[in-house]
This record gives C-alpha cells, structure tokens and sequence, in this order.
C-alpha cells in the first residue's frame, strides 16, 4: 500500500496510462506487443484496504502469480491490471473482485471491467474518459463495462439463439427482433453448431442444458470453428467451477436466470460496438 504515498496528486487515469505504457512501449520487449490488456476497477467505500488485499489475493490464487495493482490516492478505488490475460477470462476476474466484494462492503462498491486497446500509448484520452465513467458509476451489484467508442454499422446484426427451452427461445426470439437483430434459432447444440458453420453469426446466447450436445461440448466446438467468436452462456447454471469453465472456454458474458431482458440486450449490444 506504500504506493499511495508516492503517487498522491496524481489522477487515477493518469496512474493507469503510465503503467500500461511502461509495459507495452517503455519495455522494449517483443514478447509483450500484441497481447491482451484487460483492466478491473473496482470501489469500495467500506474496509477499502482490507477489501483490496482480499481481492488481489483472489486473483493471484486465480491467475497463479502477481497482478498489477493501482491504488487511487483518493482511497476508494483500484484497479487491478493482469497483462496476458485475454478478456474473456479477465470478466471472470471482475465476478471474483465482485463477490469478494460483497462480503466487505454489500451495496457499497463497484466493479467495472475494461482493456487498454490497441497502442494505448497513443490514446491517453481513453484512459480519461474510463477513469471518469467509473467516478460516476453507481454503486451497485453487476459489473459494469467500459467500451471504447466507435463508429456503428448499418447493416443488422445476428443472433444465433442456442435454448431447448421453446417458450424461453420464442420470448428471445421476440425481443432480439424489436431490437433489430436478424435472429437464429436452434433447439439443441448440434442444430446450433450447423447454423453457426452455416450463417456465422456475430454473437452466440446458448444455455448449458442442452439436448444431444451439452453446452460444454458446443462450446469446444464453436471455439474451435472460431477463436474470436462471440459467445454469451444464458442458464439457471450458478455453479462456480462451471462459470470458471465457461470463460476458459473463451465466452464474452455469461448471464444467469432469472434475468433482465434489458440487461442481457445490453450486454449484446456491448458486445457488438
């Protein structure tokens, strides 16, 4: 914690940019261009010190090894930077840091999940506007998502909808299409592998109890149709180890029922920027 000392006066976004910079340009290393920055913030306005260790420690148990950690000389907020990390497997960080969290201070933090982008030494003004959006966050339950802003597309976008559920699938169906999706509709896990190889759809929402396929298996298998495709897991599944899972296997978002329908087509849309 003696780096609070050091860095007093200077500004959170000010903090973030040196140490992503002093990475990814100051370095000289090869090894570390290209690769993934993600980035937990998190506030807590109660037993701020105690909170943060107990978070960093989660991470590290996680991760096997050190994370980054800025502390924000006002001394509510950090943020934890685990460079390498893809940011699949960095919003599994954040739920941790979110239910780490909630033992010390329930109804008084906030955790909010971004990454660097691309040549982030170029771009000190994301680093801004990220540490900006987070003060006036809200303190409340979800973890909250910073993405970069930029240019939409016309054209529509599509949905591949994995769920045996029929009147859970019909009720999506219906809400993803007032939104202006083109939407894909599967029954079981080996209908929607063939519909994935056949209309490449920009996102994937399948639940894990499916007929034929489990969604475990169908989760191997779209990954490896594509690396980069962008996969929600929707199930009443809260198990901890299969949330872990999950993100291992390369999902974006991973949302549990019950649900908000706004909130899941928020978390699309985030998706899909």
């Amino acid at each position: 914690m003696s780096n609070r000392n050091r860095d007093k006066g200077k500004r959170l976004n000010e903090l973030m940019y040196e140490k992503v910079v002093e990475r990814y340009w100051s370095a000289g290393d090869s090894r570390v261009e290209g690769e993934p920055c993600g980035m937990v913030l998190v506030r807590c306005r109660r037993s701020f010190d105690e909170a943060i260790r107990e978070v960093r420690a989660r991470l590290e148990t996680e991760l096997g090894g050190p994370v980054e950690t800025i502390l924000d000389p006002g001394g509510e907020q950090a943020v934890f930077l685990p460079f390498g990390v893809p940011r699949s497997r960095t919003h599994y960080l954040a739920l941790l840091a979110k239910q780490t969290l909630s033992a010390y201070a329930a109804g008084e933090f906030a955790v909010m999940l971004a990454e660097a982008g691309e040549q982030p030494e170029r771009n000190p003004r994301v680093f801004e506007k990220m540490a900006d959006l987070f003060a006036h966050l809200p303190d409340e339950p979800e973890v909250a998502f910073f993405q970069e802003e930029r240019g939409r597309h016309g054209e529509s976008h599509s949905v591949l909808l994995v769920d045996g559920d029929e009147e859970m699938r019909r009720y999506l169906q219906m809400r993803f299409r007032m939104k202006g999706y083109r939407v894909l509709a599967a029954e079981d896990g080996t209908q929607g592998l063939d519909l994935f190889r056949q209309e490449k759809p920009d996102v994937v929402v399948t639940d894990l109890n499916l007929t034929g396929m489990d969604g475990f298996h169908l989760l191997t298998r779209l990954q490896r149709e594509d690396p980069d495709a962008r996969i929600v897991v929707f199930t009443d599944n809260r198990v901890e180890s299969s949330i872990s899972k999950c993100f291992k296997l390369g999902v974006a978002d991973y949302i549990t029922r019950p649900f908000s329908p706004v909130e899941l087509e928020a978390r699309i849309e985030r998706l899909l920027q």
